[in-house]
């Protein structure tokens, strides 16, 4: 499919789930935005909250179709953004928690100048070419295809493709581990 038909037909706008949020994320009000704060929130305890990574799911699943979203990561030095079933777990530190290191979810991460894509624990290094870094990371998933793919959103450059068999909805999400960053879901509705 033409790349940048991708954006105008299958354009989503997904929101982040404050029950799933770590306790030291901050989420903005519009639920597009977190960044990692130094002190906890104070959300109540919940059984989807993950309680060891800074991380989030959005509330929004997807099980059928094409839909498309853009990720801003800004400078943030360490990040990942993916997909999720909604069975990823939730409850302690270990690293098979954290979003990609599970069977449960798929993930880019960026790592200084360093890309890879990670799913089962297996981090795959990936070489993305062009400077500056990007700063903004489109997701396509075709739930029926077996696709999700990564775009360099600038200029709609697929970075990565996974091919996988999906078996449950999946659910967008985000890490972030260093206090101040920031990763921002672009609303589409509003995006030039």
């Amino acid at each position: 499919m033409e790349t940048t038909a991708v954006k105008s037909l299958y354009g989503r706008s997904p929101t982040l789930d404050t029950n799933s949020a770590h306790n030291q994320l901050q989420i903005s009000s519009d639920l597009r935005t977190m960044t990692l704060s130094p002190v906890s929130q104070g959300r109540p305890d919940h059984p989807h909250r993950f309680d060891g990574w800074s991380q989030a799911l959005c509330c929004e699943s997807f099980s059928s179709g094409h839909h498309y979203w853009e990720v801003d990561v800004g400078d943030a030095r360490w990040w990942r953004v993916g997909v999720a079933y909604g069975t990823i777990p939730r409850k302690g530190s270990g690293a098979a928690l954290q979003l990609g290191w599970n069977n449960a979810s798929w993930c880019l991460e960026k790592y200084d100048d360093n890309f890879s894509v990670v799913h089962g624990g297996v981090e795959t290094a990936l070489s993305v070419s062009g400077a500056p870094s990007p700063r903004r990371i489109g997701l396509h998933l075709h739930w029926e295809g077996g696709l999700l793919a990564f775009y360099r959103a600038d200029s709609m450059e697929v970075i990565r493709e996974v091919r996988q068999r999906f078996s449950q909805p999946l659910y967008p999400g985000m890490w972030v581990p260093y206090c101040n960053d920031r990763l921002e879901i672009v609303d589409l509705s509003r995006a030039s």
